[in-house]
């Protein structure tokens, strides 16, 4: 009997121990894709810097959609063409903070903060945006598939409900009448 206990004992042991160095391995695993979007991000970020277009076509999924605060969308076309290197436009850094990377599968989703400092026309302009952008992992390769940028410290807004709708929680908690105990 003792002999029986010492044995489920071991066995329990050796199970957690299996388990642990699995998790332990998924962790690495995940770990890793991580470094690597967050490598990418970099590239992303030094590329809009230096104007370094085949890099930007390299990180760029062919259907990449570019999302702006205001609801605009556009093409990897058109965000290549708004990166091209001008003589009226020099960027003098592009820094990304707060970045934060969720890998999901072969799918990961990068936030975080972008800033940068760019002269244009003889004129110095900082700019600040929030940025989501997701990567899909394709034929062994990461590449940018969307991403959504807006100005931070917009608050969210959502339009009035109707009146009396169901699906408002406040005019329904203001019409209704409390019932009376009995």
């Amino acid at each position: 009997m003792k002999n029986n206990l010492i044995l489920v004992a071991m066995i329990m042991l050796i199970s957690i121990s299996v388990s642990a160095q699995s998790q332990d391995k998924k962790q690495t695993s995940g770990n890793k894709v991580e470094q690597q979007i967050l490598t990418l991000n970099k590239e992303w970020a030094d590329a809009m810097v230096s104007g370094d277009m085949a890099a930007l076509d390299r990180l760029f999924d062919d259907g990449l959609t570019v999302t702006a605060g205001n609801g605009s969308t556009r093409g990897k076309t058109e965000e290549m063409n708004d990166s091209k290197p001008r003589p009226d436009l020099k960027t003098y850094f592009f820094n990304t903070e707060n970045v934060k990377v969720r890998v999901y599968d072969d799918s990961a989703v990068v936030t975080g903060t972008a800033k940068w400092k760019i002269n244009f026309g003889g004129k110095d302009i900082d700019n600040e945006i929030r940025y989501m952008s997701v990567y899909a992992k394709q034929k062994g390769d990461w590449r940018m598939v969307a991403l959504h940028v807006t100005r931070p410290g917009q608050p969210m807004r959502r339009p009035p409900p109707p009146n009396n709708s169901p699906s408002d929680y406040r005019s329904v908690a203001v019409s209704e009448k409390p019932s009376k105990l009995k």
